[in-house]
């Protein structure tokens, strides 16, 4: 086994206590504590200001925190500068030095170091073959795909052993296909190392294929931290529960509890609700939350009379909104085929859900 695949992941695991960032009265990190468990792939997701990029920048060192502190292995690095931190980073930009080959490139912070020639030759060696770019090591960046290049900043990050990696948004400037299939890539190079790896973006999609578990970040602030899974099925707000991937929102009140099923009153009449281990209470306001595709078509539980306003062939499944009898606009997902066959606009329909397809979540 080389020397860059093992990785002391023991020494790994990062602590954050009351960690804040103030720019006069902007707070772009408000009082976060959070544990990094040694050799997870976190994803820090938000929107842009959200401040997962000055959380990554914090940890790397780039940015002072104006209050908190900051662990690894149990000791504080928060006055350590960046060169010290032994963390490998890798930015959106990819920051390659235009002038130096591949292997050049890669061998730039073992020369830093002051390591011998001969073991930076083996050490490039090995990392050019770890991102499969062997062949590729007298190219000049400008010679080199996105892709290539990523790939190279990230071999040039890796290459020194980090105890932990940090990605700031390394596939934002690829196409889709490319970043997909990095994304892959990327999940499988962390297994096979066991390092930490610590990924800030605004791509839902990648921080749910990528992730043992996600930050969602909104105003300086972890809203919820949990695994893709569990963000996804159980949000505990409107906006982690928006912000996810698509949904519906039903607003209601409580009108009786009992059996483990609540009946709520909304606008287009009582559903049912089947009550999870979060408490409802009877005369309580609540707000539902309902995927596009858990929606179902025809008489049934919490059936209500909706017209189609407008559907989308594409390819696989078919997108439709509808609006219901109250007005409330609705968003479905249904496969191609037969069972699209109503997806007209126009269309009068029946839709609702299954008591247990939604999820109560907090009005933000």
């Amino acid at each position: 086994m080389s020397a860059i695949e093992n990785i002391a992941s023991a020494e790994a695991g990062i602590r954050l206590y009351g960690l804040s960032k103030y720019y006069g009265d902007f707070r772009a990190l408000d009082d976060i504590d959070l544990v990094v468990r040694p050799s997870e792939f976190l994803t820090l997701l938000g929107p842009s200001g959200s401040g997962k990029s000055t959380l990554l920048m914090a940890l790397a060192g780039f940015v002072d925190p104006t209050h908190g502190d900051l662990f690894l292995g149990g000791k504080s690095i928060l006055r350590l500068p960046p060169e010290q931190r032994n963390f490998g980073v890798v930015f959106q930009g990819y920051a390659l030095f235009p002038h130096m080959t591949a292997a050049e490139n890669i061998a730039y912070p073992l020369k830093v170091r002051g390591l011998a020639k001969n073991e930076i030759g083996k050490r490039v060696k090995n990392t050019l073959d770890l991102v499969q770019l062997g062949h590729l090591a007298s190219r000049y960046p400008k010679q080199l795909s996105g892709g290539q290049q990523q790939r190279v900043a990230l071999a040039r990050a890796l290459v020194f052993s980090p105890k932990v990696l940090l990605l700031d948004e390394p596939m934002g400037a690829l196409d889709k296909k490319l970043r997909h299939d990095l994304q892959v890539e990327l999940r499988q190079l962390h297994r096979r190392l066991g390092c930490t790896f610590i990924n800030v973006t605004h791509d839902q999609d990648e921080a749910m294929a990528m992730s043992d578990r996600i930050a969602i970040m909104r105003a300086g602030k972890i809203v919820q931290l949990d695994e893709p899974d569990k963000l996804y099925n159980q949000p505990k707000t409107k906006f982690v529960a928006d912000f996810l991937g698509k949904n519906n929102f039903v607003e209601g009140k409580v009108a009786r509890v009992g059996n483990g099923v609540a009946d709520i009153e909304t606008a287009d009449g009582t559903v049912l609700y089947e009550v999870s281990e979060r408490s409802i209470v009877q005369g309580a306001s609540v707000l539902l939350a309902v995927r596009p595709q858990r929606l179902r078509f025809g008489p049934g539980p919490n059936s209500r009379k909706a017209v189609v306003q407008t559907a989308m062939f594409l390819g696989t499944h078919v997108e439709m909104t509808l609006r219901s009898a109250s007005g409330q606009i609705l968003s479905a997902t249904v496969e191609a085929g037969p069972a699209a066959q109503f997806a007209r606009e126009g269309a009068s329909v029946d839709v609702g859900w299954a008591p247990a397809a939604a999820t109560l979540v907090e009005a933000d």
